[in-house]
């Protein structure tokens, strides 16, 4: 299952795209790779993102990902 986060404070996008353990990171301009051990990767972090990304859609689209874990009445 894929989970966009976002952090305000840094800037900066996670989006999960895969399960397994981290092996190791590569990073490459303003995105950092996670990566299992068979070299699948597990997470994307786009840093400076408010300046990487268009404007808007992710944003939204953080905001209905994050609702939608919430637990209910929250």
């Amino acid at each position: 299952m894929k989970y966009v986060t976002y952090d305000a404070g840094a800037d900066a996008v996670y989006i999960t795209v895969g399960s397994g353990k981290i092996d190791r990171t590569e990073e490459t301009g303003p995105f950092i790779y996670d990566v299992d051990a068979s070299g699948r990767i597990v997470g994307i972090e786009i840093l400076s993102a408010s300046k990487v990304l268009a404007p808007g859609y992710w944003k939204r689209l953080v905001h209905r990902v994050t609702r939608a874990l919430a637990p209910p009445n929250s």
